[in-house]
């Protein structure tokens, strides 16, 4: 096997995924603000179509086809027990929210560095959008077609290469595409847990289950509730009397924000001893075409098409931060 003409391939079809999905985005958008100015951002799913379709419907098929050219593996299949199932999901929870506190304090250094305003366009969508829209792309259609390209495509193929190759380039692919810092830290440890879970079970169903559980906890719910107790709204009152009375006829999702947070914090904490206890049960097999330590990291970055991945994705993070 050619090893960097096999990773060429594969940071090539991960190029173009970058390409269109950008590409297709902004001539969409110079197209409809043409025709119909503003109508972006007056009408809910028009803005959420223009954010996901070019990507579902036009980067990960091309993606799919190009990373289809190269010979794929059948993985064994195992299945998870419930306890086994629940505790890997608290260890998601405590990932999620270890790697978005550290997003979240990288991200303000750059900011106070560059004098940038660094945001988090999903945040914003998610905050800001219809919850039905909210629920029907984020927590069913991105995990399926996330885990899809992300963990089944890619692993299928980069397993002969072993198992710690497979699961770093798993997680180093989801991290990177989310374009930003917020979400890099926690979306990189989510997709080396869910590769490790593909890997071990051969059933992508995992996967998908744990990363629609997450984008459910952490993110439909509590934006529902947010969007319940409409909180910039009440926050704008001026006297006491107005904010005691906004809080009580918020009660009911303040009571229910609350009662998430004490269930995420709790999942959170028992996700860490998890995660502790399970370090010493993890196992990584080596690959047919394991390589050795210093000659892997030249084999799958040292190549054509995944220098022009990383450039994708240097742009694509330059864009997210450009107002």
């Amino acid at each position: 096997m050619d090893k960097k003409k096999f990773f060429s391939t594969t940071g090539f079809a991960y190029f173009m995924l970058v390409v269109l999905w950008i590409g297709v985005q902004m001539l969409l958008s110079v197209n409809i603000q043409t025709v119909a100015p503003g109508s972006i951002y007056r009408y809910p799913l028009l803005y959420w179509v223009l954010s996901c379709a070019p990507l579902y419907l036009a980067a990960m098929p091309v993606c799919a086809r190009i990373m289809r050219r190269l010979p794929a593996m059948k993985l064994y299949k195992n299945k998870m027990t419930g306890a086994k199932w629940f505790s890997t999901l608290c260890i998601a929870v405590f990932i999620t929210y270890a790697g978005s506190l550290i997003g979240n304090g990288v991200s303000a250094l750059l900011s106070r560095l560059t004098g940038l305003e660094i945001t988090s366009s999903v945040e914003e969508m998610l905050t800001g959008g219809d919850l039905g829209y909210v629920f029907l792309f984020s927590v069913i259609l991105a995990p399926i077609l996330e885990e899809l390209v992300f963990r089944k495509l890619l692993i299928d193929r980069v397993i002969v290469f072993g198992d710690r190759t497979a699961i770093l380039l798993s997680g180093l692919f989801f991290g990177i595409i989310h374009g930003n810092f917020y979400q890099f830290f926690y979306a990189f440890g989510l997709g080396c847990l869910f590769a490790y879970v593909y890997i071990r079970t051969g059933k992508i169903g995992y996967s998908i289950s744990f990363h629609m559980a997450i984008n459910f906890l952490s993110g439909f719910l509590t934006s529902a509730l947010l969007d319940r107790l409409n909180y910039e709204q009440w926050i704008s009152g001026s006297s006491t009397e107005y904010m005691i009375a906004a809080v009580f006829s918020h009660l009911g999702a303040l009571i229910g924000l609350g009662l998430l947070l004490l269930l995420l914090f709790g999942l959170g904490i028992a996700g860490l001893v998890f995660f502790i206890m399970s370090l010493r049960k993890t196992e990584l097999y080596s690959g047919e075409h394991e390589m050795p330590a210093g000659q892997t990291l030249r084999t799958v970055f040292g190549n054509v098409g995944m220098v022009l991945f990383l450039i994708s994705i240097v742009v694509l993070f330059v864009l997210n931060i450009i107002p």
